[in-house]
């Protein structure tokens, strides 16, 4: 039986996370049910639980003697997906993920970048080591254009294929609407006659000072009969700014969803708005699978990459945000509905195609190391 080990931001309560571990493991086994899967997680007694129906086995992240055996037994690491290799949120992120690659090679174990999105890495240190360690990788693969350019500057030689995020593995029609509807019904969020959701994702940011032009944005829906419904991506870490948020809502009329959720019922939630506003980036992947119009508010270069990809142009950057400018998109987006879902029913697909070309590379190297499975572009 052949072994895989995943390594990425998995058992930390990150809805966009868990989602891609998620669409890794069932495109995986998908393609080779008789896969055993080792997930390097900071929670294994909750991904376990979580993902219980997947078989899969856990070592805990920060254990060197978990983590070793199982790197020492694999036949394959896939490193990702999601963004591993910057160093906005941490600086010190990268040097773990490259340390996990250094050891599996150190073993002699074949190594592959999963649906990658690169940067920004701005500590020279942090380039140096990635550029060093990511050129002993046996196969690239990115879910952008712009991180194979990222790469090619990093000085990496080998081959990158551009491929798709791993959600986008996950199509709309296999997620149920109704989990969706029970969650918001325990929250009492139903539509009235003539009224309409806007599901709202947001995450701390430079003190937040994105707040108050959002804020008067959403007061100005709540006005055109919008209910403002706040998902946390993160639990708890993106409850306080939705706290913050609701606080200064006129008559504090947005409900917060409070606790945390599988990939599967945070997808059903998504499917329920008829608009979603977002700073994370798998808020506005998971709409894309849902087929829900969005705006991105933009933090992060990926923000407004994804967005691209969608042939979406719905996308504000959150350190100057204006309130009218917000209204007048939401209001576009509102009116523009059915366009809007052609345009992704149009590029769906093609995402859809490359984010399973992923999981058939992976399974593919089992074989050979160096196989690059279906072409994509390169």
């Amino acid at each position: 039986m052949a072994k895989i080990v995943l390594s990425g931001y998995f058992g930390f309560n990150n809805a966009g996370d868990e989602a891609i571990l998620y669409a890794m493991l069932k495109t995986l086994k998908k393609i080779e049910p008789e896969l055993e899967i080792t997930v390097l997680t900071h929670d294994p007694e909750k991904t376990l639980k979580q993902y219980a129906g997947m078989g899969i086995k856990v070592a805990n992240r920060w254990k060197i003697f978990e983590v070793i055996p199982a790197l020492f037994r694999c036949d394959l690491l896939l490193s990702g997906g999601g963004s591993l290799f910057q160093d906005v949120s941490s600086s010190n992120s990268p040097l773990y993920y490259l340390g996990i690659i250094f050891l599996a090679r150190l073993f002699d174990k074949p190594v592959m970048l999963y649906a990658q999105g690169i940067g920004p890495l701005k500590k020279k240190r942090n380039r140096r080591l990635a550029s060093w360690i990511l050129n002993m990788v046996n196969k690239i693969t990115v879910r952008d254009q712009e991180s194979k350019e990222d790469l090619i500057e990093l000085g990496i030689q080998q081959e990158i294929i551009v491929t798709a995020d791993a959600v986008l593995a996950l199509q709309k029609q296999e997620i149920e609407e109704k989990p969706g509807q029970e969650i918001l019904k325990r929250y009492e969020i139903k539509r009235e006659e003539g009224e309409k959701l806007l599901g709202v994702y947001l995450r701390p940011w430079e003190k937040n000072e994105y707040l108050l032009p959002l804020v008067e944005a959403l007061n100005a829906m709540m006005e055109k009969n919008w209910k403002i419904v706040f998902v946390p991506m993160h639990f708890p870490g993106d409850i306080p700014v939705a706290k913050e948020a609701v606080h200064l809502l006129n008559n504090h009329q947005g409900v917060i969803l409070r606790e945390t959720y599988s990939p599967e019922e945070m997808i059903s939630i998504t499917k329920n708005f008829d608009l979603v506003v977002g700073m994370r980036l798998h808020s506005l992947i998971m709409a894309v699978v849902a087929g829900v119009p969005m705006v991105g508010l933009s933090y992060d270069p990926k923000v407004d990459r994804f967005l691209r990809q969608a042939g979406q142009v719905t996308l504000l950057s959150v350190n100057n945000l204006n309130a009218q400018n917000l209204v007048e998109m939401l209001t576009w987006a509102d009116s523009q509905r059915e366009e809007i879902i052609k345009e992704l029913d149009l590029r769906i697909p093609s995402m859809y195609q490359k984010a399973w070309q992923t999981a058939r590379i992976a399974v593919s190297m089992l074989e050979n190391p160096d196989s690059g499975g279906e072409k994509g572009e390169s």
